[in-house]
């Protein structure tokens, strides 16, 4: 009969393999410990301000179409907050998805926070112009040559659009910092804005008040059929 060789793995290697086991399955306890407390923390942040809260709710990626709610791959949308604010609807929440693959793939997280409209209202989109844009994309055109200069305005309505960014809107938003440094977006029934980075519920209310500034200065007229 032929016998099988046994080969006996060296003590310290054995004892090795079993540090680091040992290691990740102490990172993987302390993670989900980490994330039950932020849970944890989240929810009484939402009942403090009469929110509701879910720590993952995938009907909020219907919140936008375009990017970069509309991006990569595995979107999640993560800690979903929804409630009123300033006798508005209040919708903020972490936006997650990946791009590439294997080796070559990366997480990329945003921060996404919305208040209602009056109405329904066509895609209005403000970001901001740089070289690229500037020589490459077809924006609309305003006439004021030092805010087409500095942001880059899109929408499948130019009426639309110059009804909402009238001549006083545009000095403001000239002037004021957030406007010109914040990508903000009209779409379907919200106004939204969004930067990268993770959730921070600590700017929340600004934001959302920056957006109700936004919408303070459009016109009536605008909401009406």
């Amino acid at each position: 009969m032929e016998l099988i060789p046994f080969v006996v793995a060296p003590l310290g290697a054995l004892t090795c393999v079993g540090a680091v086991v040992a290691v990740v399955v102490v990172a993987v306890h302390h993670t989900r410990q980490a994330r039950r407390r932020q849970m944890a923390a989240y929810h009484h942040w939402a009942v403090r301000h009469g929110f509701h809260y879910w720590p993952e709710e995938p009907s909020a990626l219907a919140i936008s179409a375009q990017a970069p709610l509309a991006g990569g791959h595995g979107r999640q949308a993560l800690d979903v907050f929804r409630g009123k604010y300033k006798g508005a609807h209040l919708h903020c929440f972490e936006l997650r998805y990946q791009t590439g693959s294997g080796d070559s793939q990366s997480t990329h997280y945003f921060q996404v926070v919305a208040i209602s409209l009056p109405a329904t209202r066509p895609l209005l989109d403000i970001g901001h112009e740089n070289f690229l844009s500037k020589r490459f994309d077809k924006d609309i055109e305003f006439e004021n040559q030092a805010f087409n200069d500095r942001f880059k305005i899109l929408s499948p309505s130019p009426r639309y659009a110059y009804d909402v960014i009238h001549a006083r809107t545009m000095e403001w938003m000239l002037t004021d910092w957030r406007a010109w440094s914040y990508h903000w977006r009209f779409e379907g029934p919200w106004l939204m804005t969004f930067r990268s980075g993770r959730l921070n519920l600590n700017e929340v209310f600004f934001y959302a008040d920056f957006l109700h500034e936004v919408l303070d200065r459009v016109p009536d007229h605008v909401w009406k059929d």
